[in-house]
């Protein structure tokens, strides 16, 4: 089973595979791991009554025997977020652990039922925080405006005189906040000299950098979120190598904060980012001229979808429409509740368009959704 951070991605947008997608709110804390699983249960025996009514016992087997595994992992439920979504094929089990709240639901489809990932993803994805001192720092993964610390091996630099050892230069460092909480630390310590505090420093954040990128960064290729001193983050932008080193900084030093005020931190610049990012798409629908724009059009869409000429769709909470698209990029009507939306969604994702869910009061469109063109 493998954890995804990264959305759109190849494993849930295979055409020729089919998905067994589940979606499951949850009580995120390490207090909560049997209700948890009791409701996971509940769900798995939806599953099994979905993929048993269309393949033998043998191929339900194939799909649940991983998720009965995970049913019975206490150290998986201890670590739940908000919500998890998993995504199941005959060879393969995936799963995302989300910030935002989805409706308990259970798909067997030959597409993954990807409309509960779109909120989460949509405007702040996942990211590393690291929180850097001048010498020390600590790692959180970053769900939307929620944080986990990451519990680092005994391996890891977390702090200077371990990562340096015998090259330490500038001699035992201590740091001292001068002048109240202004946040500007000041170097003493035995055999001081700037320049070897700045080469301490420097070689320093080069093995934070090359650890975290090579331990946290390049198997997951999600965004790197610096939360230090304004001169730290100077310094380590002008040494970092990683190249998913974010451009959102949060400003301050971490150094007395407990995680709870780091979060509350880091969830302000967040929802910075979400307002201004919400702001510009609202812009950007308002100043849509009408030819380049559909609305509760559903074979227009539909078409428009596969032919990759759409660039942003927008779609209310929970809209629902009955039917599907067909092999020749038609509507057609039917009993299914979501196949069309989740279709046109997987359509617009897979010519590198944009996919928004909005609750009511923030769709631009009074339609229930819409889509702007690129020609």
């Amino acid at each position: 089973m493998k954890e995804l951070f990264a959305f759109p991605t190849d494993e849930i947008l295979q055409t020729d595979e089919v998905y067994l997608s589940i979606s499951m709110n949850a009580q995120d804390n390490a207090f909560e791991t049997e209700a948890n699983q009791i409701q996971f249960q509940n769900l798995l025996k939806d599953a099994k009554e979905k993929i048993c009514d269309v393949y033998d016992e043998k191929t339900c087997d194939t799909f649940l025997n991983e998720l009965q595994m995970v049913r019975d992992d206490t150290d998986f439920w201890r670590k739940a977020t908000e919500s998890i979504v998993f995504y199941v094929t005959k060879t393969n089990t995936y799963f995302y652990r989300l910030s935002v709240a989805v409706n308990n639901n259970v798909v067997l489809s030959n597409q993954a039922y990807v409309l509960p990932l779109i909120a989460n993803f949509q405007y702040v994805s996942y990211f590393h925080l690291l929180c850097l001192n001048h010498d020390k720092f600590t790692l959180y993964n970053g769900r939307g405006s929620r944080l986990q610390e990451i519990s680092l091996p005994d391996d890891a630099p977390t702090n200077l005189e371990k990562a340096l050892g015998d090259e330490l230069t500038g001699g035992e460092l201590n740091a001292g906040d001068y002048n109240g909480s202004s946040g500007q630390a000041m170097f003493h310590g035995h055999n001081e000299k700037s320049n070897e505090v700045q080469i301490d420093q420097d070689n320093y954040f080069r093995a934070v950098d090359k650890y975290v990128y090579d331990h946290y960064t390049k198997p997951t290729g999600i965004p790197l979120v610096l939360f230090a001193l304004p001169e730290n983050i100077a310094d380590f932008e002008r040494l970092s190598k990683n190249p998913k080193l974010d451009e959102t900084k949060v400003e301050g030093s971490t150094a007395q904060l407990t995680t709870a005020e780091i979060e509350e931190k880091a969830k302000a610049v967040v929802n910075d980012i979400i307002d201004r990012r919400y702001k510009a798409l609202v812009e950007k629908f308002n100043e849509t001229t009408p030819e380049f724009k559909l609305e509760a059009q559903y074979n227009d869409l539909a078409m428009a979808s596969i032919q990759g000429k759409i660039d942003t769709l927008l779609i209310e909470d929970n809209y629902q429409v009955q039917g599907t698209i067909d092999e020749n990029g038609q509507y057609q009507e039917g009993t299914e509740i979501n196949a069309y939306v989740n279709q046109l969604t997987q359509n617009v994702l897979k010519t590198s368009g944009k996919v928004y869910v909005l609750d009511k009061a923030s769709m631009p469109s009074d339609t229930g959704i819409a889509a702007l063109l690129r020609f």
